[in-house]
């Protein structure tokens, strides 16, 4: 039993506090609002799929890999933001900083920089490369966990989308021939 004003060494308090209007928040409920808008009106936002005497060519509708994409993001973003109001933090500074425009601005800069390198460099490659700026941005020190993660992530992520999806992602050809060769396909 434990007394009355004292924790237990497991137990962390819960920290209590009105949520604050943040340039995070911002952020998150742009991109909640977008993902739901994108879900819903998927089939205007996404071509039909060429038709040959009656019959798709592809497999998979051109709409699956963007649906589960969005729907994560609307998921990960709404989860964000009931877990944020649950445990807002009262020493959070309302309003919008110096510092979070600095760092929102360098991120639009990243993703700028990876959505240009996608063809030049191929998705491995320009994907790892702003994996590593992006946890880097984010705070992560430890370069072993940014090398993990920039090297394994984008990997898997090109191994289901073009293996497990049929999605063609861009990628240099030398790449290609060598999961070809390893993969047997």
């Amino acid at each position: 039993m434990i007394a009355e004003g004292k924790h237990d060494e497991f137990e962390t308090p819960m920290k209590t506090g009105k949520l604050k209007f943040t340039a995070e928040l911002a952020v998150i409920g742009t991109l909640l609002v977008l993902a739901v808008l994108s879900v819903a009106f998927i089939g205007a936002l996404v071509a039909p799929p060429k038709v040959l005497f009656g019959r798709s060519l592809t497999a998979i509708p051109p709409s699956l890999f963007p649906l589960i994409a969005l729907s994560l993001l609307a998921l990960l973003c709404g989860t964000f933001i009931f877990w944020r109001s649950r445990n807002a933090d009262p020493d959070d500074a309302a309003g919008f900083s110096i510092e979070g425009w600095k760092r929102g601005i360098m991120l639009f800069g990243l993703m700028t920089f990876y959505a240009l390198t996608m063809q030049p460099f191929g998705f491995l490659i320009s994907s790892a490369i702003a994996m590593i700026l992006i946890s880097w941005l984010a705070g992560n020190r430890s370069v072993w966990q940014i090398l993990l993660l920039s090297v394994a992530g984008p990997i898997l992520l090109y191994l289901t989308a073009t293996r497990l999806l049929a999605v063609s992602l861009p990628e240099l050809s030398a790449i290609e021939f060598f999961y070809a060769r390893m993969l047997g396909g």
